[in-house]
């Protein structure tokens, strides 16, 4: 039986230049101060990536979102693109920001040129990675908040099990960028401090930026793979920018992850949650995660008070992060977690151990208007 394989992973963020990096620091609270920004005549704290990234492409893709990306495209290992025609390779990314620093720094100097406006399509992310790969299959990115890139994964996962595809390139990448602050400062839900997911004490998120790449494809999986076994999309159709307050399709989205791996809730050996820091997707996702899992609920936890909230790229830099947990062969996790379980939901797990080493995560993306995305990783033993 064929799985999807993802043949490697590469990961650039606040916290680490490496998936395993990243993971390593996470489980032995090695990590890095945040950086400050000024928003809203305050200092707070963002989660930049402050290594030297590659030279700025050539317009119109010459943009931060696009170099970090090309950060990670300069190490995935493309080995399995040898001997796939360059039309049936796809790639898809998601991308919230894409070039719209670079863009509002042009309108401030003039008017925008037409390379501007290529810069500001979130297009522009999946149509750089192509051209970069020298590929021709349908290369798209979605945009769809804070789910876009877990949304990417799902959608490659697609392409290859419709044979559209032989192979596919998917992930996500986002700056830092001063609209997107302004406008979560504009609805008040920037933290002035490093975000507490989950301890519901009227906080807010901090934004991060990165990237993560994959290359997947379809094949017989051998021991030890990392396969994309399931994954899970719906959405509440409630309101803009606030979750439906019961979770029940985020919950929902989760169950369809399971159904399609053919596993059950208590074969999930970590979550790695949604948890911004802000009440109202935070008590969502404890509703959606008592639905699923009611009182055995497994190990979870968020990453975002150190990478970040990379939105659009978020679900791709925490998916990496799992497939690092799952290669590592280790109960020991990313663990992040309120100091105390939030009053009503003390069944909800934040163990800094798994009951076994690690071969199943369930990775959660919940965006604005309701946009939900799951995706389930497995190990092949």
């Amino acid at each position: 039986m064929e799985s999807i394989v993802i043949e490697d992973v590469q990961l650039v963020c606040h916290v680490g230049n490496t998936a395993a990096e990243v993971l390593q620091r996470l489980q032995s609270g090695d990590l890095p101060s945040m950086n400050c920004e000024l928003v809203g005549g305050r200092e707070v704290p963002v989660a930049r990536v402050n290594i030297p990234l590659p030279p700025p492409a050539l317009p119109p893709f010459a943009t931060r979102t696009n170099a970090l990306v090309q950060y990670c495209l300069q190490r995935l290992d493309c080995a399995p693109l040898q001997g796939v025609k360059p039309e049936r390779v796809g790639v898809v990314m998601g991308s919230s920001n894409a070039g719209m620093e670079e863009f509002h720094e042009a309108t401030r100097c003039g008017t925008p040129t037409d390379e501007d406006w290529q810069r500001l399509e979130p297009g522009s992310v999946a149509h750089f990675v192509a051209q970069r790969l020298g590929v021709r299959g349908p290369a798209y990115t979605i945009s769809t908040a804070c789910s876009s890139a877990g949304k990417a994964l799902a959608a490659a996962a697609r392409m290859l099990e419709a044979g559209v595809c032989d192979a596919v390139v998917a992930g996500g990448g986002d700056a830092l960028c001063r609209f997107a602050l302004e406008g979560f400062h504009a609805l008040q839900l920037i933290a002035p401090k490093r975000c507490e997911p989950f301890m519901l004490n009227g906080g807010g998120i901090n934004h991060g930026e990165g990237a993560a790449l994959f290359m997947l494809t379809r094949r017989t999986a051998r021991h030890g793979d990392i396969i994309l076994s399931g994954y899970g999309e719906t959405a509440d159709a409630h309101h803009t920018t606030t979750p439906e307050p019961s979770g029940t399709q985020a919950a929902h989205a989760m169950r369809q992850a399971l159904h399609m791996a053919g596993l059950h809730a208590a074969d999930v050996d970590y979550i790695n949650m949604h948890g911004t820091g802000t009440d109202a997707n935070d008590i969502m996702e404890l509703n959606a995660l008592t639905a699923t899992f009611g009182a055995d609920c497994p190990p979870c936890s968020s990453t975002k008070p150190f990478t970040g909230h990379c939105l659009g790229a978020a679900g791709a830099v925490e998916a990496a992060i799992c497939v690092a947990l799952l290669q590592a062969d280790t109960a020991r996790l990313p663990q992040v977690a309120p100091s105390v379980s939030p009053s009503g939901y003390e069944h909800i797990n934040f163990s800094s151990t798994a009951r076994r080493a690690v071969r199943c995560c369930l990775s959660n993306s919940f965006a604005f208007g309701g946009n939900n995305v799951s995706l389930l990783l497995t190990r092949h033993d």
